[in-house]
């Protein structure tokens, strides 16, 4: 009896893209986001954002995330560190 080999298959690469990733894309543009942008973008709840933003992006990744008002509307953005 001949075994068969199943040929392996086509490798892809999986991407994967997480609401984590996906904030960090929108903080990072020029105009920054808001707190209803940031939420649409990922279904969550106000204080499920703010959680993020001050524990997952300042504590844990250490980016610099900054808040300005701008016409009664808070916008949040990523500011590079300046090169040194």
């Amino acid at each position: 009896m001949v075994k068969r080999v199943k040929p392996a298959p086509a490798q892809t690469p999986e991407i994967t893209t997480t609401k984590q990733s996906q904030l960090i894309t929108l903080l990072r543009s020029a105009a920054g986001a808001s707190m209803e942008q940031m939420m649409a973008l990922t279904g969550w709840q106000p204080h499920t954002v703010r959680g993020m933003l001050s524990g997952s992006l300042r504590k844990r990744l250490g980016l610099d995330v900054q808040c300005q008002r701008v016409d009664g509307v808070h916008l949040y953005r990523i500011v590079e560190a300046a090169a040194a």
